[in-house]
């Protein structure tokens, strides 16, 4: 007996043999996928639950691999801002960032992404296991890391506070099903050699991952190349920092030599197309990287970065870019495309063997597509539909692990209501010192 069974007009599997079926059903138990195939042979197959969606496609829910989810509270803030970084954000953050901020602020962009039909995320912020206790009841599957920085943090007022912080999350948080803790050094400009060692160190004792934006800044280019030829190459003097343990955002300064070196290492990337075209910073090598066999997925960074947190605007911009870098259109098919918004970033994130396609065993991971929508017909292909035409208005339900977290685009964990008059109510508090921040 199966706990649920879905059948909608196609099942986009992405899978090895890239399997499509039209229409197509899929079949789960105890949270994972049990059966899947065309719609006639799921008929007979008993279940607890029968879904029917004849106008709707069913494909694996989108990854978003690098995010900051509590800066929602203040998206759009202070725009166009040279410096914005150290001229704004960490001072807003230093003055504005609490416990309850997190929390409500990481409930509110957790909806956003939900009913856009994003199932996994990674973050790294402050206060991250209040962000832990939204995405628990959010119901969504994470990477969450604690930021450790050089100088003071909102929830560490000494430097380099962040690391005993993140000792006690992950002692926490590791173990539970849907949630992986890890370590978040926040760059190789704010956190010493030293640090970066220890925090290396530590993740192999704790035997969890870390992420960290590197080769992002073009001070932080210039100051490293001077000194070791490019910021990759400086990080991999310090000791098992370079590793599969570890995913790099970002990475823009990067030279050939650099992509090799990213190879051997097994590093795992994290690449925002939206937010560092927003901040006018370089292309990311984005074809290079998984040309050389190096696992890479999309993401949208944080809401004060890339301000939308839809997977649909990064993947829609993601092949384009790699198109006008490389000049060429055929650099990256929508075929590729839609596999690195899904499996690609499930195996940035060492998911790719439990998510990311939909295959039987995998956790059932995925979401409901409307067809019925003037911008997504007509359907010739289904891989350019998914990447040019899909808006995230089209997704109608958002399942992880078999249940719905989204249904007819409402949360089904909590009063999405509420949540949005606590936003409203934060961002009143935040107003005014945003405004003079500003002038």
């Amino acid at each position: 007996m199966n706990d649920l069974i879905v059948e909608a007009a196609a099942v986009i599997t992405v899978d090895p043999e890239w399997k499509i079926h039209e229409p197509g059903y899929i079949a789960v138990k105890d949270g994972r996928i049990s059966a899947i195939g065309p719609a006639a042979e799921g008929k007979d197959r008993p279940a607890v639950q029968r879904v029917q969606a004849p106008r709707a496609f069913l494909m694996p829910g989108l990854v978003n691999t690098h995010t900051h989810i509590s800066m929602a509270a203040f998206r759009g803030a202070c725009e166009d801002i040279p410096n914005r970084l150290t001229k704004v954000i960490f001072p807003l953050e230093r003055d504005l960032v609490t416990r309850d901020l997190t929390y409500w602020s990481a409930l509110y962009c957790l909806v956003e992404m939900a009913r856009s039909g994003t199932t996994t995320f990674a973050d790294m912020y402050y206060f991250e296991d209040e962000v832990a206790k939204a995405t628990d009841k959010a119901g969504l599957r994470a990477i969450l890391g604690e930021t450790v920085l050089g100088h003071a943090a909102p929830d560490a007022p000494e430097a380099y506070g962040g690391i005993d912080y993140a000792r006690r999350f992950i002692d926490e948080w590791k173990g539970h099903p849907r949630i992986a803790p890890c370590f978040a050094p926040h760059a190789p400009y704010t956190v010493d050699a030293h640090h970066l060692e220890k925090v290396a160190r530590e993740a192999e004792s704790f035997d969890v991952g870390i992420m960290m934006h590197v080769a992002e800044m073009d001070f932080e280019h210039e100051k490293f190349s001077k000194l070791d030829g490019t910021v990759l190459r400086y990080l991999d003097s310090i000791p098992d920092l370079l590793s599969p343990r570890l995913l790099a955002v970002h990475m823009l300064y990067l030279d050939e030599a650099d992509i090799g070196l990213a190879a051997r290492r097994g590093l795992r990337v994290a690449h925002c197309p939206a937010s560092n075209a927003k901040s006018g910073r370089l292309i990311c090598p984005a074809s290079r990287l998984q040309a050389a066999g190096v696992p890479l997925g999309l993401a949208t960074d944080g809401p004060l970065s890339g301000n939308g947190m839809d997977m649909q605007g990064v993947l829609n911009l993601y092949p384009k870019m790699q198109k006008v870098r490389e000049g060429r259109r055929d650099i990256v098919t929508a075929r590729e495309a839609v596999r690195t918004a899904t499996l690609g970033g499930a195996e940035a994130l060492g998911l790719g063997g439990e998510i990311g396609s939909l295959e039987i065993g995998k956790k059932a991971d995925f979401i409901l597509v409307d067809l019925d929508d003037f911008n997504i017909q007509p359907v010739y292909d289904w891989y350019s539909i998914i990447v040019y035409a899909m808006r995230p208005h089209n997704v109608v339900s958002t399942y992880v692990n078999g249940r719905p977290v989204v249904k007819d685009k409402r949360m089904t964990g909590f009063d999405q209501n509420e949540v949005f008059k606590r936003m409203n109510q934060i961002a009143g508090s935040c107003a005014n010192y945003i405004s003079q921040i500003s002038l």
